[in-house]
């Protein structure tokens, strides 16, 4: 049966407990903000000269393409797209939140659709985290398997990462 299609003991009308919504405001918000935070304090590092704890056991740093070093403004942009994935995965999250989910309401309908014989459908969940750790492994990998010096936010924002 399809998620619409509830068969007997649900209500078809508004009040069919699988049509509603739980919009995930707090989830896209805490994901933004931690991922601003991430990004401000590896920014912080990579400013100046000063270098992450990573770059600083590969004895590595960030400086810009001219040879100076990135102002704090550029290596918040460099962080942001390094980090964009986590942001996209955010967003995602909050689409798929509006998107209807099981019950919020009415449990006597639903308990009576699972006694007719109802079961959920799996809409491929794992299928599309799958996909999405795929991506992101890409996002950051990929630019090391095709090495043209730099990863693609050190293109754009005119950055690379040398040998301290």
């Amino acid at each position: 049966m399809g998620l619409r299609d509830t068969g007997a003991g649900a209500n078809h009308a508004n009040n069919n407990p699988l049509t509603k919504t739980i919009p995930a405001y707090s989830s896209l918000m805490s994901g933004i903000a931690n991922t601003a935070l991430i990004a401000l304090a590896f920014a912080c590092f990579s400013a100046n000269s000063r270098r992450t704890f990573g770059k600083a056991v590969f004895f590595l740093r960030v400086q810009s393409v001219d040879g100076k070093n990135p102002d704090f403004g550029t290596a918040f942009k460099r962080e942001i797209l390094k980090f964009s994935p986590n942001l996209l995965f955010s967003a995602a999250v909050f689409a798929i939140s509006l998107l209807p989910v099981y019950p919020t309401e009415d449990f006597d309908a639903l308990l009576g659709m699972f006694r007719s014989g109802y079961t959920p459908e799996d809409h491929g969940t794992a299928k599309s985290y799958f996909i999405w750790t795929i991506a992101v492994v890409a996002w950051w990998v990929w630019p090391f398997i095709v090495w043209k010096g730099q990863t693609f936010y050190d293109r754009i924002c005119a950055c690379k990462v040398v040998s301290a």
